[in-house]
């Protein structure tokens, strides 16, 4: 090799300090494309968000979400694990409801369901009875479905304070007592709480539900008003763990649905609730609009009600929520009723007004990444959420004051019945003290 191929050789391969120099520029350079510092804007609007949290009850543990942020949630409790388990759906309906609007609620309620016919029960109305406990507890019974089947949803209505609770359950084969006996006991272990004063027991926004049940499974929604921002949680008390991880479905899901074509903004091991978790998070786009998707799901070897499985969902883009009229009141009843009686809160197809354009997220990457951050690592469970069980079996207390006294009166009366026995005629100060028990003390 001569000396100008030397010398062409020597520049394309510069010595190792050149090499480390060259090799760290561009590391540099690449990691500010992918990681450009955030505007000033965008620094605003985390501080906004993120600097005034309020804090949710959240099953046994708590949640920080912006202030800003509304949302609701409904729980299913389990008593039993076998096939033969009951169940009862607990939902908040309502807060700040007062007797009047609860009890108008209730009239339109009950209205629409009397006012479908069971065709298969010679047209009977689906209502079969409506019986107030009390004006704030009232029990609904009504058919499942037009049916001759004796298959009843039971209802019981609670205005807990001002904080508008729905418990529902169904009945098989006309067994309807054990039901409503459940809901009624139930319903004197629902109580209004605030966070920070939950205690034990599973809360669901402003209640906590006291019961010694064996299983509850839960889904819990928030958003800001008017936005395209979400954020949902699953929530599942003993179910195991899926099998796949959160990044192998990640990869599978996304060459199914979105046939690979996607941001993987970042993945990884973080802490959830305490527990080991996974997160994803994706940007993905069509020919109208972009969407973001961030998923955490924490794991657990030994699932229990204190370690609760969660899968938490954030999305931004897409479809934009109404504006809500703050003179409009919240409704209480279309959102709930059986599909029977919803007729007449939908216009026919050709009335409806066309879909909203979807829209792109209103936040950015990196303010939707700041909010999740702060959001996930917020998350916490509740100490004493789980208290033991009561054992039926065991019976620890002790006699009261009165009965030891009565049992004490009956002890010495019986020594001293014992003792005149061994005055009698015939018997001498030995035999007496024959009879005496080395047990008994007078001192008892």
């Amino acid at each position: 090799m001569n000396s100008a191929h030397r010398l062409s050789f020597g520049r394309l391969h510069p010595k190792p300090p050149q090499l480390l120099f060259m090799c760290l520029t561009i590391a540099l350079l690449t990691g500010c494309a992918a990681f450009k510092q955030p505007s000033e804007q965008e620094k605003q609007t985390v501080h906004e968000l993120t600097s005034n949290m309020r804090t949710w009850a959240l099953g046994r543990g708590l949640i920080d979400l912006p202030a800003s942020w509304t949302g609701g949630g409904d729980v299913k409790l389990y008593y039993g694990l076998g096939a033969d388990h009951a169940s009862v759906e607990v939902r908040v309906l309502g807060e700040g409801v007062s007797q009047q609007r609860f009890s108008a609620a209730l009239q339109e309620r009950a209205s629409r369901i009397a006012a479908v016919k069971n065709y298969e029960m010679d047209d009977v109305s689906m209502l079969v009875s409506a019986k107030a406990q009390t004006p704030q507890s009232v029990m609904l019974q009504y058919y499942r479905r037009p049916t001759p089947r004796q298959t009843f949803v039971h209802e019981l209505h609670l205005l807990v304070d001002d904080v508008y609770v729905m418990l529902r359950a169904d009945s098989f084969k006309g067994n309807t007592a054990p039901v409503e006996d459940r809901l009624l006991k139930l319903s004197k272990e629902i109580l209004k709480v605030t966070p920070e004063t939950a205690g034990a027991g599973f809360a669901l926004g402003p209640v906590v539900i006291r019961s010694h049940h064996d299983h509850e499974i839960a889904s819990f929604y928030f958003h800001p008003p008017a936005s395209d921002v979400s954020l949902s949680v699953y929530y599942n008390a003993l179910s195991p763990d899926d099998g796949e991880r959160l990044h192998v479905r990640t990869q599978k899901d996304g060459k199914i649905f979105l046939a690979g074509d996607y941001e993987q903004l970042r993945m990884g091991q973080i802490t959830l609730a305490g527990m080991q978790a996974e997160e994803s998070l994706i940007g993905f786009s069509d020919d109208t609009h972009r969407q973001i998707l961030f998923v955490s799901e924490n794991y657990r070897d030994n699932p229990s009600l204190a370690r609760p499985g969660m899968s938490i969902r954030l999305s931004a883009g897409g479809m934009k929520g109404e504006p809500v009229d703050p003179d409009e009141p919240e409704d209480l009843v279309r959102w709930t009723l059986p599909q029977f009686a919803n007729k007449g809160y939908e216009l026919p197809l050709w009335q409806q007004p066309a879909s909203p354009e979807p829209v792109n997220p209103s936040l950015t990457d990196y303010e939707a990444m700041a909010v999740w951050d702060a959001i996930l690592k917020s998350v916490r469970i509740r100490y004493n959420a789980v208290v033991p069980r009561p054992d039926p079996e065991a019976n620890s207390r002790g006699p009261s004051v009165k009965e030891a006294v009565e049992s004490k009166r009956i002890l010495h009366e019986f020594i001293a019945s014992v003792e005149n026995a061994s005055h009698a005629p015939g018997r001498g100060s030995a035999g007496a003290k024959g009879m005496r028990s080395p047990c008994v003390s007078n001192e008892l």
